[in-house]
């Protein structure tokens, strides 16, 4: 174990750390006579070459020393707490990537997180999902932008892992938002972990349509406790473009919207990448926070892995053992040829 550093040794019980190798001890053991605890093997070396106590330098009468699995129990449930505390901040410095993941990962287990984006044609939706793709590198792109007929998937992964052992894999759905194809969106409300309602902060109509429509479908057909935000896109157009009264009505409109649902509200530009990045990753960590939501990932998770593992065992027959008859039945019918051809030798 490595030697405590001032801030760690502020911050860790005193009597957690040895008084001989000022490090957290692993196996202490109270000295009889003193009343304190050391590392074992700190304490037996030290008594070795001497005969004094280490914390009062007495004379040692009694050098006896015994177990101390309160503490040692103490310890370790300290540092399993410490461990889980550092594994949570670690995670929360996680990007997030839209390549292939590193070889070393292939055999840890996944949790798959389902995210719509959900709301009006025209509103930036497929432009919000190539910023995540390209990043800053998305303006080169945006041009060729078409109408969305059907669901666009993207898959993403954390560059981090979960609970230190979890491979978390993002599907960003995009959802077609023009009226006539609405009816592919069913599927998307239903199996969405997570939803980014994306309007058109220069269009009011888009807000309203998000409030009468898409959100009113994601609390009809969605899951209980599937997590969503609002997202007023075109935001750099919003201030540069529309007027004051205009915005103000806007403003008022989104935030009363969001009071009564109590939805966060997020103004992000998908064409600069302004707040997009930090939208999407407050998404996911909701989305893992939401403890009813997490548990049923695991389990379709854990449900995946075993149904991947039974087809792994499952072996395909060779066509060429393939055959109509058992292997007793062709013996039998065999030796039944032999037997009529013997006698017809012999007649």
């Amino acid at each position: 174990m490595k030697s405590m550093t001032s801030h760690d040794t502020l911050s860790v019980p005193r009597d957690f750390i040895c008084p001989i190798t000022r490090e957290i001890m692993q196996n202490p053991v109270l000295l009889v006579e003193d009343g304190h605890s050391y590392e074992f093997d700190a304490i037996e070396r030290w008594l070795t070459d001497n005969n004094t106590s280490p914390m009062t330098n007495k004379t040692l009468n009694d050098r006896r020393f015994v177990n101390n699995f309160n503490l040692k129990s103490a310890i370790e449930e300290y540092c399993a707490q410490k461990n889980t505390i550092l594994s949570s901040n670690q995670f929360l410095t996680f990007n997030i990537r839209y390549s292939r993941m590193p070889n070393t990962w292939k055999n840890k287990p996944t949790l798959n997180i389902c995210v719509s984006l959900l709301g009006s044609s025209n509103t930036g939706k497929t432009t919000l999902a190539r910023y995540l793709q390209y990043g800053l590198q998305s303006k080169f792109v945006h041009l060729n932008s078409t109408v969305t007929v059907a669901a666009d998937l993207s898959f993403f992964y954390l560059d981090q892992l979960y609970e230190d052992k979890y491979v978390v894999i993002i599907q960003l759905s995009d959802i077609p938002g023009m009226e006539r194809y609405e009816s592919c969106c069913d599927n998307h409300f239903r199996h969405c972990h997570g939803a980014l309602i994306v309007t058109d902060s220069t269009d009011i109509d888009t807000l309203e349509r998000a409030e009468l429509y898409w959100y009113k479908q994601l609390q009809l057909k969605g899951q209980d406790h599937v997590e969503y935000m609002l997202v007023c896109n075109k935001s750099d157009l919003f201030q540069r473009h529309c007027d004051d009264d205009y915005r103000r009505i806007f403003l008022e409109r989104a935030e009363n919207f969001a009071s009564l649902h109590q939805i966060s509200i997020h103004y992000v530009s998908a064409l600069k990448g302004d707040n997009i990045s930090s939208m999407f990753k407050q998404l996911i960590l909701r989305i893992l926070q939401n403890e009813l939501l997490l548990d049923q990932i695991k389990e379709n998770s854990s449900l995946n892995g075993r149904s991947s593992i039974k087809l792994k065992r499952m072996r395909r027959v060779p066509a060429t053992q393939v055959s109509l008859q058992s292997p007793s039945s062709s013996s039998t019918t065999q030796d039944e040829c032999d037997r009529d051809s013997f006698r017809r030798r012999c007649c």
